[in-house]
């Protein structure tokens, strides 16, 4: 006797092609994460609906303890219907259509201890069939995922586990640039062009944000909060009820192996001989907020390393870059303000104010060329542009 649902299941339903990238654990139904009843279904039922993107720069898909509540309640209904969806390379792909109930043979079970026994066994068993799920879709859409979530009919509980490092359309990370990242104006702006869906009556938790895998550099916690907030806001804007699962995804090694556009991502420089060996790039995109001037509490212990690693008696020259968007002027009051805070959290440490002398160039004098012939903006030196450059001279 089997916890496994054998009625009304279906397999390889086609779903819109706008869910196709994203690793996705959607509950809707079931009070996951103490979320109520969920979307009503005829005869009363709910629906429990658990989709992966497993892309090949994600993590391979796992169900949070978030998810496994959110299974464990829809099941406790004794009327909860179960769907697996999978992300492919054209559309996406339905696993599993059908009941999802605890029984003894053509019975429903009652007894409380074998109730408990066959809900972990039916735990385990969907965690094994996303653990086996390969997407080999070739791109990640967060915001198209959400759409799905909105055109799901009624109110529901989502539960959302995704890198959110979106590889397509106007939210491509990449196209973003990490300085707007987490900015209110690119949701804003989302909005607008009419890219948020309507979420509401839907509760939907962000889990696994930032969590990636090789090829894709690892994030800094700093960048990873800032791609949460972007989703966060995101999702408000379409009248969902959101919150963030601080929850780690760790499913291991994907079973995709379709190659994934990656994202560059800033790091911080490790600092560990004199500085005055050569300028030192520190990437305003980790430093700062976006659009924002106020250092991040990350930046402290690498000003730290810098401070300590400046020689006794010199100059040190503080250039103020962003890269080529906006208003020059703007461009320049960001910059030289971003490179005062340097100079602020430098004497902080220790550095003699006297010095330190502070320049804000914008992007008269760009590091190295961010537009391409046609203009368009060239991700990976715009982000190298975002800095504050240390110019040391020995005494």
């Amino acid at each position: 006797m089997t916890g496994r649902r054998r009625h009304g299941r279906t397999t390889n339903r086609p779903r819109p092609k706008a869910a196709k990238t994203l690793i996705m654990i959607t509950a809707i139904g079931a009070a996951a994460v103490g979320c109520g009843t969920g979307a009503e279904q005829p005869g009363g039922a709910t629906t429990l609906v658990l989709a992966a993107t497993a892309v090949a720069t994600e993590q391979r898909p796992t169900l949070t303890s978030t998810a496994r509540a959110a299974v464990a309640s829809a099941l406790g209904t004794d009327r909860a219907r179960l769907r697996i969806v999978i992300s492919g390379a054209d559309r996406p792909r339905v696993l599993e259509d059908g009941e999802l109930r605890l029984r003894r043979g053509a019975r429903v079970e009652h007894d409380t201890a074998r109730r408990a026994e066959l809900t972990s066994g039916e735990v385990r068993r969907i965690e094994s069939v996303l653990a086996e799920a390969a997407s080999q879709a070739p791109r990640l859409d967060l915001a198209g995922l959400l759409d799905v979530i909105a055109r799901t009919p009624g109110p529901g509980t989502a539960v959302v586990i995704s890198s959110g490092l979106q590889t397509s359309g106007p939210l491509a990370i990449a196209a973003l640039g990490w300085d707007r990242v987490g900015s209110a104006e690119v949701v804003d702006q989302a909005k607008r062009d009419g890219l948020v869906p309507d979420l509401s009556g839907k509760r939907v938790v962000l889990s696994g944000i930032g969590e990636v895998n090789r090829p894709q550099e690892a994030l800094p916690p700093p960048l990873r909060d800032r791609l949460a907030q972007m989703w966060l806001r995101f999702c408000q804007a379409g009248g969902g009820d959101c919150s963030i699962d601080s929850e780690p995804v760790v499913g291991g090694e994907p079973k995709s192996t379709t190659p994934v556009p990656t994202v560059p991502v800033p790091q911080l420089p490790a600092i560990t001989t004199p500085a005055a060996a050569s300028p030192v790039e520190l990437p305003s995109d980790i430093l700062f907020g976006p659009d924002s001037a106020d250092l991040l509490p990350e930046a402290e212990p690498l000003l730290a390393q810098v401070a300590k690693a400046l020689p006794a008696g010199s100059q040190v020259h503080l250039i103020g870059r962003t890269a080529s968007v906006g208003p020059p002027e703007s461009a320049r009051a960001l910059s030289s303000r971003r490179a005062s805070a340097v100079r602020d959290g430098l004497t902080a440490q220790g550095v003699p104010a006297l010095s330190l002398s502070v320049e804000g160039l914008g992007y008269d004098r760009p590091l190295v060329a961010d537009r391409d012939a046609a203009g368009a903006l060239i991700p990976a030196a715009a982000q190298r542009n975002r800095s504050v450059e240390l110019v040391v001279a020995r005494p």
